[in-house]
């Protein structure tokens, strides 16, 4: 009998303190209970990413234009467009895997970025003549491709180009309204003009150097081959770089004058351990008391797509363009 009372008393008491407990957890912590320490707000996790390839017309040519995007949500109202350099088409350069992808970094951060294989590169088709893929043709293949990514975006496309993307980006951006651009290693000093332009997967791993990593160069090399318009036509396999690139590295057309004509904020990249755009020649290119270009540096070589501090580069670029006021976060 007093051990029936005693655990109805215990059941009374655990009925009356219940109530209490749940308001508890829905309501505000007591005034004895002290305030949780404040913590940065973290980046939301962004959804999976999906790649959409289409084909933009330019003139005769078909270019290839890859897309990243979060298939949730609704695409930002701002985009950055991104463009390869001398050797590697844009997948391999810009969208790798994980990590790797240039173009998920800035989808992060509010930006709808977009890769563009230039003509005579990856998967565009079909093929001109080799010696027609110039610099002209190049700044005539990124004004389509800003076309058409214009028409979706009332914020305004930026240009990342690298390489010989970058002369190729600075060239349009001279004489066409860009939201922002960023040259990521451009080539300044004249290369001399290349016999021999069809590179197979030892030539291009020898390319890349020795701060590329095995497990980096073997993806980039395996997505570029696959994606050549000469897939399948060689045996062994090889990339063909277009002699009309090689002759326009020659006479590299960025120079002080052309960055002092631009109005847009421009952001410079290199490597600490670039011997083609060296520190001289970055502060060369802004010696003009140009106030709307920076200079940054990240670890890494000229090949900074692929080296070990791509994602600091990466991250430098977007906080660039978010500063700018395009990105919607």
């Amino acid at each position: 009998m007093l051990h029936g009372a005693r655990s109805l008393a215990v059941l009374l008491i655990f009925m009356a303190l219940l109530p209490a407990a749940a308001w508890a957890r829905r309501g505000p912590p007591s005034p004895a209970t002290p305030a949780p320490t404040p913590m940065p707000t973290a980046a939301p996790t962004p959804h999976p990413s999906t790649a959409r390839d289409t084909h933009i017309a330019s003139g005769e040519l078909q270019l290839r234009l890859r897309e990243r995007l979060d298939p949730t949500a609704t695409p930002p109202p701002a985009a950055v467009l991104f463009i390869h350099g001398s050797v590697f088409p844009g997948v391999p350069t810009f969208d790798r895997d994980g990590e790797d992808s240039w173009l998920d970094v800035a989808l992060a951060r509010g930006l709808d970025p977009f890769a563009l294989d230039l003509d005579g590169y990856g998967e565009s088709a079909p093929p001109l003549a080799r010696d027609v893929a110039s610099l002209p043709r190049a700044v005539g293949d990124v004004a389509a491709a800003v076309a058409t990514i214009a028409a979706s975006h009332p914020r305004g496309v930026a240009l990342v180009g690298y390489d010989y993307g970058a002369d190729v980006a600075a060239l349009y951006a001279s004489a066409h309204p860009v939201a922002a651009l960023v040259l990521v290693a451009p080539l300044l000093q004249p290369d001399p003009i290349e016999t021999e332009t069809v590179l197979t997967a030892p030539m291009l791993r020898s390319w890349l150097g020795q701060s590329v990593s095995d497990a980096v160069a073997q993806r980039a090399i395996a997505m570029a081959l696959l994606g050549t318009r000469d897939a399948g036509r060689r045996q062994p396999a090889a990339l063909v770089v277009p002699t009309g690139v090689f002759e326009g590295t020659a006479r590299p057309p960025l120079t002080s004058n052309l960055i002092a004509s631009l109005s847009m904020p421009t952001l410079l990249v290199r490597g600490r351990l670039d011997a083609v755009f060296d520190g001289d020649a970055a502060r060369a290119l802004v010696a003009g008391g140009t106030h709307h270009v920076t200079i940054v540096e990240v670890p890494g070589d000229h090949r900074l797509p692929w080296e070990p501090g791509a994602a600091d580069a990466a991250r430098r670029i977007v906080e660039f363009l978010s500063a700018t006021g395009m990105a919607v976060h």
